[in-house]
C-alpha cells in the first residue's frame, strides 16, 4: 500500500526537472491525490474526455488541465483554474505536494510544441464531481488498482500508423491510460519506488 503520509514525505524531497522556453505554449495539469475515502490506499482523479470528431485525443483518459492564460500568474494557478472549470473541484485550499519533471507534447498535431506541467495536489474532501461540457466523465481510481499488472495494456496510436504504447486499462473496459497521462504516472510511482512494468 502506498499512504497518503508516504507520498507527502516522497513528494516533498522530489526535485522536478523543469523546463523553460520563452517561445514555447505552457499547459499545466493536476493529479490529484483524494485521500476522502482512505489514506492507505488513496485514489487518483482522471476525466475521459467529451467525444469531438475533429480531435484526435478526444475520449481519452486525462488528468484535469488545459493551456495557461495570460492571466494565470504561475502554472500551478493554469492547473487549479481548469480543475474547478473542468470538474468543480476547487484546488485552492488543497495541499499542493510537489510538481513533476515538465514534459514535452508529442505526435499530437497541436500539442507537439507545448510544454506540459504536472502538479500533484492533494485532498480529502471531495464530495461530488461536476463535469463540465469538455469531460465526458469523471473517475478517481485506486491507487492499488493502478499498480495492478492484470490492468497493464497497449493501445495504438491514433495518428502513428501501427505504433504501440502502454497503457492501463480501466475498469477492464475499452477506456486505457496512456500517452502523456501514462507518462506523468510513470513520473509518479517512480518517485514512490513502484515503476509501472509496462514500460
Amino acid at each position: 500500500m502506498i499512504g497518503i503520509q508516504k507520498i507527502q514525505s516522497v513528494m516533498l524531497e522530489h526535485q522536478p526537472n523543469i523546463l523553460g522556453s520563452s517561445s514555447a505554449r505552457r499547459a499545466a495539469v493536476a493529479l490529484i491525490v483524494n485521500a476522502s475515502r482512505s489514506d492507505q490506499d488513496p485514489e487518483i482523479v482522471f476525466i475521459e474526455r467529451a467525444h469531438h470528431v475533429a480531435d484526435p485525443w478526444s475520449g481519452q483518459m486525462a488528468f484535469p488541465g488545459g493551456r495557461c492564460e495570460p492571466n494565470d500568474m504561475h502554472l500551478a494557478e493554469t492547473a487549479r483554474r481548469e480543475t474547478l472549470e473542468e470538474i468543480g473541484i476547487d484546488l485552492a485550499m488543497a495541499q499542493r505536494l510537489g510538481r513533476l519533471d515538465d514534459l514535452q507534447g508529442r505526435h499530437g498535431g497541436r500539442s507537439i510544441e507545448m510544454l506540459i506541467s504536472c502538479f500533484v495536489f492533494g485532498v480529502n474532501d471531495i464530495d461530488q464531481f461536476v463535469p463540465n461540457h469538455e469531460v465526458a466523465d469523471v473517475l478517481a481510481l485506486p491507487i492499488s488498482t493502478l499498480l495492478n499488472t492484470k490492468n497493464r495494456a497497449e493501445v495504438l496510436s491514433p495518428v502513428q500508423a501501427g505504433k504501440a504504447f502502454p497503457g492501463i486499462r480501466v475498469d477492464g473496459g475499452d477506456r486505457i491510460i496512456w500517452g502523456l497521462t501514462y507518462r506523468f504516472l510513470r513520473q509518479f510511482f517512480r518517485a514512490l519506488g513502484q515503476p509501472l512494468i509496462l514500460d
